[in-house]
């Protein structure tokens, strides 16, 4: 067992947002992503869980066995639980893997930013994001000229999205397992008291 996915796809769920997310953000970083690895990367959106399935299992799953994570930032994103340990499980792992110490300044976490991102907390504002507000219409047409927007912007960003991809560490089994475990937890606390979001790792 190892890796199954290249990219999770982190965002604050939404249906709108999702479906901006299917039709036009995954099939545009497939293509251009794809062009710089010499392969389709394999992309993962919540869409993908299994029906009646136990979801903070296979989210969390799906996550420990993904390379990287892009993290489709919002002025709500934090807001999120899930959100928030998503991020904080990758975060670890550049940690571990001594990742944005070398010279490269490449991790794990690609933040794009699709609404003000100026409200992100300082401890994430060292992790450079690549733009996509003037891209994220819902109601967009795949021909219009913010899809050709965001065309152009996951063309100049994807060859650094491949080189994160590329320098994913060796994996490791406990990985899906913490994952699925912090989820299972969170679930349970969310239901008896606010939930209280993880301390980000510097």
């Amino acid at each position: 067992m190892s890796y199954h996915n290249d990219i999770f796809v982190s965002y604050r769920r939404h249906e709108e947002t999702r479906r901006w997310i299917n039709e036009h953000f995954v099939p545009l970083l497939e293509l251009r992503v794809g062009l710089e690895l010499g392969r389709k990367p394999d992309v993962f959106v919540d869409t993908q869980l299994e029906s009646g399935a136990s979801w903070p299992k296979q989210l969390g799953e799906a996550l420990g066995r993904s390379r990287t994570l892009i993290a489709l930032w919002s002025g709500n994103y934090l807001a999120s639980e899930w959100c928030a340990m998503e991020l904080s499980h990758m975060l670890d792992r550049e940690q571990w893997a001594g990742l944005r110490k070398t010279g490269s300044g490449f991790g794990l976490v690609i933040p794009a930013t699709i609404h003000d991102g100026e409200t992100l907390p300082d401890a994430l504002k060292h992790i450079q994001a690549f733009d996509l507000k003037n891209c994220f219409n819902v109601r967009m047409a795949r021909n219009s000229p913010r899809a050709e927007e965001l065309d152009a912007e996951l063309t100049a960003q994807a060859a650094a999205i491949a080189t994160c991809v590329r320098g994913a560490p060796q994996w490791r089994k406990a990985w899906p397992q913490k994952a699925a475990s912090t989820f299972f937890k969170q679930l349970k606390a969310r239901s008896a008291t606010r939930p209280v979001l993880p301390k980000f790792t510097a």
